[in-house]
């Protein structure tokens, strides 16, 4: 009897411990980008890798979470302390939150944001991210002019629509009348996460026209539910709970630890090894994968595609339309996608499958009949576009249009990050298929690139010819149109180098109140925009990005299924051993 009580009391003791050590165990959510944020200055990159810092350990006026039941997902103030209340035509009055605080106990009241957004809008720092700011989901009045005013047109901060109303109100004035969601949505951006002026002033140039200011963990300051804990640049990034953030209990995780995993063979070792709780296999391991039950799938809103460089001083015939026709309909895209690519859909067209799911008839773009049309004429010319004979008909043309002799041999460059493997194997695709296709004339070589976006890279250099590429606009679900918006001569960051004022004046008819405001209306108008995209060839669309991710077993979403506009909520998940 003695032995079996003091097993029981041991039983016990030994069960109690266990207990307490499940109960005091952290729980950390252990994930990885694909390659390093180049600066934790959310105005200033358009790496999208600083969204994940920016989400974590920083803060906007808004931020999107998940619905009690999963089902769906809405906004709640953040830095505000409510929705924004619509006060006066165009005129939106948000109030603060007092107790949002920086992570070292400094207030965020109204002169944090004014000095934010008019900073996110200095003509002379010419942020990247600028955009984001004066025209992503709401236009603000007079705020592109002021970022892109000349001497010979100035523009004063007094004209902007963001004003100050006390110490913890502001009020926003768009150009146009926009929904309180739209508005919402319009300061959830990393561009809208606001900036630490005293730290932001130290690391200010002389001449302010720069500034280091999240170069380093130490020149930025965090004011999300997270604080950066630590960051190796190119290795890992570490986040632990912020003490001072003001709504602790949505967020489930003790630590976040953000692996830089250029190569996918190593995301899948240390999957492998349970050192993962997130995956999105690619090209090379989706077959390995396609059937296991912790993979989900989904369209995104990218088109992966091609720009092409109308400035190579190599290239004779770089500024011919018709050279680049000749580019659109040699892509094989039923190989490239499938085969290369692995399990995604091939594209001749650009508006993404999810642009337009927000329409009243509930169909997206591509699935209404303006969609449709676009797509017939491209299957006219052949599968998703591919037609190796027009192809050479368009060199031919090129050729005569540039006065290029019939016998020249065109080598093209095609520049791409070589840690994207379906690029690479891409790019390698096409250098054994353009001298068949082109009967000899054209050849194709590759140079690489890696720590650089594409964007910096063709900045360096016009010594290219095909440069991979994908942007992605959140907007698009609901104005389709607006994936376009990249393209213009009036984004600062544009990828292309090739621009057409037809495309932009239809662009702007998309863009108008009038057409916005009659939802049929701006499904023809975006048929009549992507229709005059092929004929001019911005660039070259080849493969609909169909995405595909696993989570761990000890994962607990907080949706059911992935959400437009909102994704898994990987942020609001818990973790369940």
């Amino acid at each position: 009897m003695k032995k079996t009580l003091t097993l029981i009391l041991t039983l016990t003791v030994i069960l109690t411990l266990a207990l307490a050590v499940s109960a005091s165990a952290e729980k950390v959510f252990h994930t990885y980008m694909n390659e390093d944020c180049p600066t934790l200055n959310g105005q200033n990159s358009v790496q999208t890798s600083v969204n994940t810092p920016a989400s974590y350990c920083g803060a906007t006026l808004y931020r999107a979470v998940p619905d009690e039941d999963g089902a769906n997902f809405h906004y709640i103030g953040e830095i505000a302390k409510d929705l924004p209340e619509l006060v006066g035509e165009n005129t939106w009055r948000i109030t603060l939150r007092e107790e949002a605080c920086w992570a070292n106990g400094d207030p965020i009241n109204a002169d944090t944001i004014i000095y934010s957004f008019k900073t996110g809008l200095d003509p002379q720092l010419a942020n990247q991210m600028a955009d984001f700011i004066s025209d992503q989901d709401i236009t603000i009045l007079n705020a592109k002019a002021y970022n892109q005013q000349t001497a010979e047109a100035p523009v004063d901060w007094e004209d902007v629509g963001i004003k100050k109303i006390d110490d913890y109100t502001i009020e926003i004035i768009t150009e146009s009348e926009v929904s309180q969601t739209s508005v919402c949505s319009h300061f959830t951006t990393r561009a809208t996460v606001p900036l630490y002026e005293p730290l932001y002033e130290e690391c200010l140039s002389e001449d302010r026209l720069s500034s280091t200011y999240g170069s380093t963990a130490e020149t930025w300051m965090c004011c999300g539910p997270y604080v950066i804990d630590s960051w190796v640049y190119g290795s890992v990034q570490s986040y632990v709970r912020n003490e001072n953030y003001w709504m602790p209990e949505l967020y489930n995780y003790d630590k976040v630890e953000v692996r830089i995993i250029p190569e996918m063979n190593a995301r899948v070792e240390l999957w492998e090894q349970g050192g993962l709780d997130y995956l999105a296999p690619d090209a090379n391991t989706i077959e390995t994968y396609i059937d296991d039950p912790r993979t989900v799938e989904y369209a995104s809103a990218t088109v992966y595609h091609i720009d092409l460089n109308c400035q190579n001083p190599l290239n004779p015939i770089c500024s011919s339309v018709n050279y680049r026709k000749a580019i659109y309909h040699a892509m094989n895209r039923e190989v490239i996608a499938h085969d290369l690519f692995g399990y995604q859909e091939p594209s001749g067209t650009y508006v993404n499958g999810q642009a337009g799911m927000f329409s009243e008839s509930g169909l997206t773009y591509r699935e209404s009949e303006y969609g449709q049309a676009v797509t017939a004429m491209v299957e006219e010319w052949g599968p998703y576009g591919y037609n190796p004979e027009l192809a050479r008909e368009y060199l031919a043309k090129a050729y005569e249009e540039c006065g290029v002799p019939e016998d020249t041999v065109i080598e093209l460059i095609i520049g791409y990050d070589p840690s994207e493997s379906y690029w690479k194997a891409t790019a390698e695709y096409l250098q054994e298929e353009f001298p068949k296709i082109f009967e000899g004339k054209v050849t194709l070589k590759s140079t690489t690139y890696s720590g650089t976006s594409t964007t910096e890279f063709k900045k360096g250099t016009d010594e290219w010819d095909l440069s991979p590429n994908d942007w992605s606009r959140g907007a698009s679900r609901t104005y389709p149109y607006t994936c376009f918006y990249y393209y213009l001569t009036s984004y600062a960051s544009h990828p292309n180098n090739y621009f057409d004022d037809e495309f932009e004046a239809q662009y702007a008819v998309c863009d108008s109140e009038e057409v916005k405001a009659d939802y049929d209306r701006m499904l023809q108008e975006t048929q009549k925009l992507e229709e005059i995209y092929l004929e001019k060839v911005i660039h070259v669309p080849v493969v609909q990005d169909v995405t595909y991710e696993m989570f761990s077993d000890r994962m607990v979403l907080p949706v059911e299924t992935y959400l437009p506009g909102f994704g898994w909520g990987l942020i609001f998940a818990d973790i369940e051993e």
